[in-house]
């Protein structure tokens, strides 16, 4: 008798669930591990075109995977273009582990003014939710001395009063 050659193709595993996606001024890891972000934003205020953010963060937190994943980054302008980065891949050792991520960017040129939409890019598929929307607004009259803004290319300050 023959020995018979069973083949079975694998099926990949589950897509991890993307549970948030922000950006912010910066993101770093503590001294335990926990992800820390600070000057999180959705607004960016420009006098001119390209607007610039000298450097900032885009924090991501998946789960619910099993393996190592391409993952990458997809920033979309308001008027369709796109830029793809690629990142390192990311490790889920089950079902249950959390990957937290940091990407910083420095001096990414917004050409437009209008809605950005920062999307994550999953084993080559954009991810359609959560995305994080950054909207970049002109600047009228210009300059630090506007109330409430702290210069061309900054986010505004929080929403909440100051005492």
């Amino acid at each position: 008798m023959r020995p018979v050659s069973i083949y079975t193709p694998t099926m990949p595993g589950p897509l991890p669930t993307l549970e948030w996606l922000h950006i912010c001024d910066y993101a770093f890891r503590d001294e335990q591990g926990k992800l820390c972000m600070i000057g999180l934003f959705d607004s960016l205020h420009s006098v001119n075109l390209p607007g610039r953010l000298p450097i900032f963060s885009v924090a991501i937190g998946l789960t619910d995977g099993n393996g190592s994943y391409q993952v990458g980054l997809r920033i979309e302008a308001p008027g369709g273009t796109a830029v793809d980065l690629q990142l390192p891949p990311v490790q889920l050792a089950d079902r249950r582990a959390k990957a937290r991520a940091v990407i910083r960017l420095a001096s990414l040129p917004f050409e437009e003014f209008g809605t950005y939409t920062f999307r994550l890019i999953l084993e080559g598929k954009p991810v359609d939710a959560p995305v994080h929307l950054l909207e970049h607004l002109q600047l009228q009259g210009g300059g630090p001395e506007v109330p409430g803004v702290r210069g061309p290319g900054l986010p505004p300050p929080p929403d909440f009063p100051q005492g």
